[in-house]
């Protein structure tokens, strides 16, 4: 494994849990966004902010030498969302792209 500089997962876990333990509540908010359609409700941080600084956690890998491979699939669906007109919206419009198509 390259040396990324970083600390150990002994230190790193704990920071883990308590980052999951605060974005725990978040998943309330997706499953009511989602049972509404309404995806502008109770948002902190747009689409469109959070697509503007999609640089950051991308250049923070490479720093690291760690492959953003996992963040940028996701990171292609919020710019598609952005483009499509949405960025007044949470991250969950994004599952929108993922849903069947009909027709």
């Amino acid at each position: 494994m390259a040396d990324t500089g970083a600390v150990t997962a002994v230190v790193n876990g704990p920071l883990a849990v308590s980052w999951l333990g605060a974005m725990a509540p978040m998943a309330h908010q997706t499953a009511a966004q989602l049972g509404s359609g309404d995806f502008t409700e109770g948002v902190v941080s747009n689409l469109a902010m959070q697509v503007a600084g999609n640089a950051t956690p991308l250049r923070t890998a490479e720093d690291r030498g760690v492959s953003p491979e996992l963040l940028t699939p996701y990171m292609s669906l919020m710019e598609r969302r952005l483009a499509d007109g949405h960025g007044e919206e949470d991250t969950t419009g994004v599952v929108e792209l993922l849903a069947p198509r009909e027709g």
